[in-house]
Protein backbone atom coordinates (compact mmCIF):
# COMPACT_ATOMS: atom_id res chain seq x y z
CA UNK A 1 0.00 0.00 0.00
CA UNK A 2 1.13 3.35 -1.19
CA UNK A 3 0.98 5.94 1.42
CA UNK A 4 0.95 9.40 0.03
CA UNK A 5 1.30 12.63 2.51
CA UNK A 6 -1.73 15.11 3.45
CA UNK A 7 -2.50 17.84 0.69
CA UNK A 8 -1.13 20.93 2.42
CA UNK A 9 -4.11 22.97 3.13
CA UNK A 10 -5.34 25.93 1.65
CA UNK A 11 -4.83 29.65 3.21
CA UNK A 12 -8.66 30.41 4.93
CA UNK A 13 -10.35 32.43 7.40
CA UNK A 14 -10.50 30.07 9.83
CA UNK A 15 -6.84 29.57 10.26
CA UNK A 16 -7.22 32.60 11.86
CA UNK A 17 -8.00 30.77 15.24
CA UNK A 18 -4.29 30.33 15.18
CA UNK A 19 -3.50 33.80 16.63
CA UNK A 20 -6.66 33.74 18.90
CA UNK A 21 -8.88 35.73 16.07
CA UNK A 22 -12.59 35.25 15.47
CA UNK A 23 -12.33 33.83 12.08
CA UNK A 24 -14.93 35.94 9.73
CA UNK A 25 -14.69 34.80 5.45
CA UNK A 26 -12.17 34.17 2.72
CA UNK A 27 -11.56 37.29 0.76
CA UNK A 28 -11.17 35.81 -2.55
CA UNK A 29 -12.55 39.13 -4.01
CA UNK A 30 -9.38 40.85 -2.93
CA UNK A 31 -6.41 40.89 -5.25
CA UNK A 32 -2.81 40.87 -3.38
CA UNK A 33 -0.23 42.85 -4.79
CA UNK A 34 3.09 41.69 -5.19
CA UNK A 35 4.92 38.11 -6.32
CA UNK A 36 2.55 35.30 -4.99
CA UNK A 37 5.48 33.12 -5.42
CA UNK A 38 7.74 34.33 -2.18
CA UNK A 39 5.50 31.50 -0.28
CA UNK A 40 3.57 28.50 -1.16
CA UNK A 41 -0.08 29.93 -1.46
CA UNK A 42 -1.55 32.87 0.39
CA UNK A 43 -4.96 34.77 0.63
CA UNK A 44 -6.92 37.69 1.88
CA UNK A 45 -8.83 36.75 4.23
CA UNK A 46 -11.35 38.43 7.50
CA UNK A 47 -11.46 38.32 10.96
CA UNK A 48 -14.91 38.76 12.90
CA UNK A 49 -14.63 42.26 13.67
CA UNK A 50 -14.03 43.01 9.57
CA UNK A 51 -10.44 43.69 9.99
CA UNK A 52 -8.88 42.12 6.18
CA UNK A 53 -5.20 40.04 6.76
CA UNK A 54 -3.02 38.20 3.99
CA UNK A 55 -2.27 34.94 5.34
CA UNK A 56 0.36 32.83 4.04
CA UNK A 57 1.56 28.98 3.93
CA UNK A 58 5.48 29.13 4.00
CA UNK A 59 7.91 26.39 3.14
CA UNK A 60 9.72 25.01 6.45
CA UNK A 61 13.01 25.35 4.65
CA UNK A 62 11.81 29.49 4.87
CA UNK A 63 10.76 29.45 8.81
CA UNK A 64 14.31 30.71 10.39
CA UNK A 65 14.42 33.78 8.12
CA UNK A 66 11.15 34.64 8.03
CA UNK A 67 11.05 35.19 11.55
CA UNK A 68 14.89 37.44 11.38
CA UNK A 69 12.89 39.16 8.57
CA UNK A 70 9.91 39.55 10.75
CA UNK A 71 11.44 40.91 13.36
CA UNK A 72 13.14 43.38 11.17
CA UNK A 73 10.00 44.36 10.32
CA UNK A 74 8.61 45.12 13.60
CA UNK A 75 11.68 46.94 14.20
CA UNK A 76 10.93 48.85 11.15
CA UNK A 77 7.36 49.67 12.34
CA UNK A 78 8.36 51.09 15.18
CA UNK A 79 10.61 53.43 13.67
CA UNK A 80 7.55 54.88 12.00
CA UNK A 81 8.00 53.25 8.48
CA UNK A 82 4.89 52.62 6.45
CA UNK A 83 5.45 48.39 6.86
CA UNK A 84 2.77 45.78 7.10
CA UNK A 85 4.70 43.85 9.92
CA UNK A 86 3.41 40.87 10.55
CA UNK A 87 1.33 40.05 13.37
CA UNK A 88 2.51 37.58 16.37
CA UNK A 89 1.39 34.32 17.20
CA UNK A 90 0.02 33.46 21.33
CA UNK A 91 3.69 32.44 21.87
CA UNK A 92 5.13 35.96 20.37
CA UNK A 93 6.63 34.08 17.19
CA UNK A 94 6.22 35.67 13.51
CA UNK A 95 5.54 32.25 12.02
CA UNK A 96 2.79 29.93 13.44
CA UNK A 97 3.16 26.43 12.94
CA UNK A 98 -0.71 24.60 13.27
CA UNK A 99 -3.15 22.53 11.28
CA UNK A 100 -0.42 20.84 9.39
CA UNK A 101 1.49 23.94 7.75
CA UNK A 102 3.43 27.13 8.91
CA UNK A 103 1.99 30.37 8.46
CA UNK A 104 2.38 33.67 8.36
CA UNK A 105 -0.63 36.55 9.13
CA UNK A 106 -0.15 40.68 8.18
CA UNK A 107 -2.20 43.55 7.15
CA UNK A 108 -3.83 44.44 4.44
CA UNK A 109 -2.83 47.61 3.05
CA UNK A 110 -5.40 48.93 0.16
CA UNK A 111 -4.10 51.26 -2.65
CA UNK A 112 -4.21 52.91 -5.83
CA UNK A 113 -3.17 51.45 -8.98
CA UNK A 114 0.24 52.10 -9.99
CA UNK A 115 0.02 53.82 -13.66
CA UNK A 116 2.30 51.90 -15.43
CA UNK A 117 4.29 53.63 -17.91
CA UNK A 118 3.10 56.95 -16.55
CA UNK A 119 4.60 56.75 -13.37
CA UNK A 120 8.12 56.88 -14.48
CA UNK A 121 6.93 60.89 -14.58
CA UNK A 122 5.96 62.17 -11.64
CA UNK A 123 8.52 63.11 -9.64
CA UNK A 124 6.72 62.99 -6.44
CA UNK A 125 6.54 59.37 -6.52
CA UNK A 126 10.24 59.89 -6.67
CA UNK A 127 10.83 61.94 -3.33
CA UNK A 128 8.41 59.82 -1.76
CA UNK A 129 10.42 56.75 -2.60
CA UNK A 130 13.53 58.28 -1.58
CA UNK A 131 12.45 59.64 1.53
CA UNK A 132 11.11 56.00 2.43
CA UNK A 133 15.02 54.72 1.77
CA UNK A 134 16.06 57.04 3.92
CA UNK A 135 14.43 56.36 6.89
CA UNK A 136 14.83 52.80 5.98
CA UNK A 137 18.61 53.71 6.15
CA UNK A 138 17.97 55.56 9.27
CA UNK A 139 16.19 52.89 11.01
CA UNK A 140 18.21 50.02 9.98
CA UNK A 141 21.40 51.12 11.79
CA UNK A 142 22.60 48.86 14.26
CA UNK A 143 20.06 46.39 13.59
CA UNK A 144 21.06 42.65 14.46
CA UNK A 145 18.60 40.48 12.72
CA UNK A 146 20.59 39.51 9.46
CA UNK A 147 23.81 39.08 11.60
CA UNK A 148 25.16 35.88 10.86
CA UNK A 149 23.93 35.46 7.32
CA UNK A 150 26.05 35.10 4.50
CA UNK A 151 26.19 37.58 2.58
CA UNK A 152 24.96 37.97 -0.73
CA UNK A 153 27.39 38.74 -3.94
CA UNK A 154 25.44 39.82 -7.07
CA UNK A 155 28.57 39.58 -9.03
CA UNK A 156 29.57 35.54 -7.85
CA UNK A 157 25.32 35.22 -8.76
CA UNK A 158 25.71 36.79 -11.97
CA UNK A 159 28.68 34.11 -12.77
CA UNK A 160 26.86 31.57 -11.79
CA UNK A 161 23.94 32.67 -13.61
CA UNK A 162 25.99 33.32 -16.99
CA UNK A 163 27.58 29.47 -16.32
CA UNK A 164 23.77 28.13 -16.71
CA UNK A 165 23.05 30.47 -19.57
CA UNK A 166 26.32 29.32 -21.32
CA UNK A 167 25.59 25.78 -20.92
CA UNK A 168 21.44 25.86 -21.88
CA UNK A 169 21.36 28.98 -24.35
CA UNK A 170 24.88 29.83 -26.16
CA UNK A 171 23.51 32.56 -28.54
CA UNK A 172 22.06 34.73 -25.61
CA UNK A 173 25.62 33.69 -23.88
CA UNK A 174 27.83 35.31 -26.42
CA UNK A 175 25.50 38.26 -26.71
CA UNK A 176 25.35 38.98 -22.63
CA UNK A 177 29.50 38.83 -22.40
CA UNK A 178 30.79 41.76 -23.67
CA UNK A 179 27.70 43.68 -21.35
CA UNK A 180 28.69 41.71 -18.81
CA UNK A 181 32.01 43.22 -19.59
CA UNK A 182 31.06 46.77 -18.35
CA UNK A 183 30.34 45.57 -14.81
CA UNK A 184 33.88 44.85 -13.77
CA UNK A 185 34.55 47.85 -12.26
CA UNK A 186 31.59 46.86 -9.98
CA UNK A 187 32.74 43.33 -9.51
CA UNK A 188 36.22 44.14 -8.43
CA UNK A 189 35.05 46.84 -5.96
CA UNK A 190 32.08 44.36 -4.30
CA UNK A 191 34.09 43.37 -1.20
CA UNK A 192 34.83 46.54 -0.04
CA UNK A 193 31.12 48.70 -0.79
CA UNK A 194 29.72 49.76 2.62
CA UNK A 195 26.76 47.78 3.93
CA UNK A 196 22.85 48.71 5.34
CA UNK A 197 20.19 46.57 5.65
CA UNK A 198 18.18 46.64 2.59
CA UNK A 199 14.59 45.72 1.00
CA UNK A 200 16.48 43.60 -1.62
CA UNK A 201 13.78 43.89 -4.15
CA UNK A 202 12.56 47.47 -4.35
CA UNK A 203 10.87 48.78 -7.13
CA UNK A 204 7.65 50.23 -7.09
CA UNK A 205 5.48 47.57 -7.71
CA UNK A 206 6.12 46.46 -4.51
CA UNK A 207 4.95 49.88 -2.97
CA UNK A 208 1.29 50.11 -1.92
CA UNK A 209 0.41 53.61 -3.22
CA UNK A 210 -1.57 56.28 -2.02
CA UNK A 211 -1.88 58.81 -4.32
CA UNK A 212 1.70 59.52 -5.32
CA UNK A 213 2.60 58.61 -1.88
CA UNK A 214 4.08 55.70 -0.20
CA UNK A 215 1.47 53.65 2.23
CA UNK A 216 3.26 50.51 2.69
CA UNK A 217 6.02 48.72 0.94
CA UNK A 218 5.67 44.82 0.91
CA UNK A 219 7.84 41.73 -0.20
CA UNK A 220 10.86 41.53 2.09
CA UNK A 221 11.38 38.32 1.66
CA UNK A 222 14.66 39.07 -0.10
CA UNK A 223 15.98 41.42 2.61
CA UNK A 224 19.77 41.44 4.09
CA UNK A 225 22.51 43.69 4.27
CA UNK A 226 23.18 44.75 0.51
CA UNK A 227 25.82 48.15 -0.74
CA UNK A 228 24.24 50.79 0.43
CA UNK A 229 22.16 51.99 -3.34
CA UNK A 230 21.11 48.64 -3.76
CA UNK A 231 17.75 48.97 -3.55
CA UNK A 232 17.67 52.85 -5.39
CA UNK A 233 19.67 50.72 -8.03
CA UNK A 234 16.61 48.43 -8.15
CA UNK A 235 14.06 50.48 -8.37
CA UNK A 236 16.40 52.78 -11.05
CA UNK A 237 16.26 50.07 -13.10
CA UNK A 238 12.91 49.39 -13.30
CA UNK A 239 11.86 53.06 -14.01
CA UNK A 240 14.35 52.53 -16.97
CA UNK A 241 12.36 49.36 -18.40
CA UNK A 242 9.50 51.64 -18.64
CA UNK A 243 11.66 53.64 -20.76
CA UNK A 244 15.27 53.84 -21.02
CA UNK A 245 14.76 57.70 -20.87
CA UNK A 246 13.20 58.58 -18.20
CA UNK A 247 16.22 57.78 -16.21
CA UNK A 248 17.42 61.15 -16.35
CA UNK A 249 13.77 62.36 -16.17
CA UNK A 250 10.34 62.60 -13.59
CA UNK A 251 10.82 59.77 -10.59
CA UNK A 252 14.24 59.16 -11.37
CA UNK A 253 15.94 61.84 -10.78
CA UNK A 254 13.85 63.46 -7.71
CA UNK A 255 14.56 60.15 -6.05
CA UNK A 256 18.20 60.65 -6.26
CA UNK A 257 17.69 64.15 -5.35
CA UNK A 258 15.93 63.06 -1.93
CA UNK A 259 18.62 60.84 -1.42
CA UNK A 260 21.18 63.27 -1.52
CA UNK A 261 19.16 65.24 1.01
CA UNK A 262 18.62 62.95 2.72
CA UNK A 263 22.14 61.92 2.93
CA UNK A 264 22.12 58.85 1.53
CA UNK A 265 23.40 59.21 -1.64
CA UNK A 266 27.41 58.87 -0.81
CA UNK A 267 29.99 59.30 -3.96
CA UNK A 268 31.88 55.70 -3.92
CA UNK A 269 28.35 54.26 -4.42
CA UNK A 270 26.94 57.07 -6.80
CA UNK A 271 30.24 55.92 -8.62
CA UNK A 272 29.11 52.54 -9.43
CA UNK A 273 25.66 53.29 -9.60
CA UNK A 274 25.23 52.85 -13.56
CA UNK A 275 26.85 49.43 -13.29
CA UNK A 276 25.12 48.66 -9.99
CA UNK A 277 21.19 48.97 -12.00
CA UNK A 278 23.10 47.08 -14.58
CA UNK A 279 24.27 44.28 -12.49
CA UNK A 280 20.78 44.06 -11.22
CA UNK A 281 19.07 43.55 -14.11
CA UNK A 282 20.40 40.17 -14.26
CA UNK A 283 18.35 39.03 -11.67
CA UNK A 284 15.25 39.98 -14.09
CA UNK A 285 16.64 38.45 -16.59
CA UNK A 286 16.62 35.58 -14.90
CA UNK A 287 12.99 35.21 -13.97
CA UNK A 288 12.00 36.32 -17.82
CA UNK A 289 14.02 33.12 -18.20
CA UNK A 290 12.43 30.80 -15.76
CA UNK A 291 9.59 31.60 -17.04
CA UNK A 292 10.20 31.11 -20.63
CA UNK A 293 9.07 34.80 -21.38
CA UNK A 294 10.85 35.47 -24.64
CA UNK A 295 9.26 38.83 -25.33
CA UNK A 296 10.65 39.96 -22.03
CA UNK A 297 14.00 37.84 -22.44
CA UNK A 298 13.97 40.34 -25.83
CA UNK A 299 13.21 43.19 -23.88
CA UNK A 300 15.57 43.24 -20.84
CA UNK A 301 18.34 42.12 -23.46
CA UNK A 302 18.05 45.40 -25.24
CA UNK A 303 17.74 47.35 -22.29
CA UNK A 304 20.45 45.84 -20.43
CA UNK A 305 23.04 46.86 -23.96
CA UNK A 306 21.63 49.73 -24.06
CA UNK A 307 22.35 50.60 -20.11
CA UNK A 308 26.42 48.75 -20.92
CA UNK A 309 26.87 51.13 -23.80
CA UNK A 310 25.59 54.72 -22.01
CA UNK A 311 27.58 54.35 -18.62
CA UNK A 312 29.77 56.67 -19.54
CA UNK A 313 27.13 59.23 -20.17
CA UNK A 314 24.75 58.39 -17.62
CA UNK A 315 27.05 59.06 -14.35
CA UNK A 316 27.51 62.50 -15.77
CA UNK A 317 23.93 63.20 -16.12
CA UNK A 318 22.95 62.10 -12.92
CA UNK A 319 25.58 64.05 -11.47
CA UNK A 320 24.44 67.43 -13.32
CA UNK A 321 20.80 66.73 -12.40
CA UNK A 322 22.45 66.39 -8.33
CA UNK A 323 24.63 69.61 -9.03
CA UNK A 324 21.82 71.75 -10.65
CA UNK A 325 18.65 70.12 -8.56
CA UNK A 326 17.46 70.92 -5.06
CA UNK A 327 15.99 68.09 -4.49
CA UNK A 328 12.60 67.34 -2.82
CA UNK A 329 11.89 70.76 -2.00
CA UNK A 330 10.99 71.70 -5.15
CA UNK A 331 7.79 68.92 -5.71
Amino acid sequence: MHHFPAPAPAPEAGHLTLWGLTPGHDRPDIPLQGSPERCEARAAVQDAAGRVLVLERLGPASVARRERIGTFLHRLRQAGLPIPAPLTGPDGRIVVHGQGAHWQLSPFVPGDPLPQPDYVDQPQRGVHLGRFLGALRRAGTGSHEFDGESGFSLPAYIDALMTTIGQRQPNLYRTLTPVMAAIAPLAEAWAGLDTAPCHGDFHPGNVIWHGHGVAAVIDWEFAGHRPVLYDAANCLGCVGMEDPAALVRGLAPALLCTLRDEECLPPPALALLPETVLALRMAWLSEWLRRDDRSMIDLEVRFMRLLANSLDTLLPAWRTILDAGSGSTVY
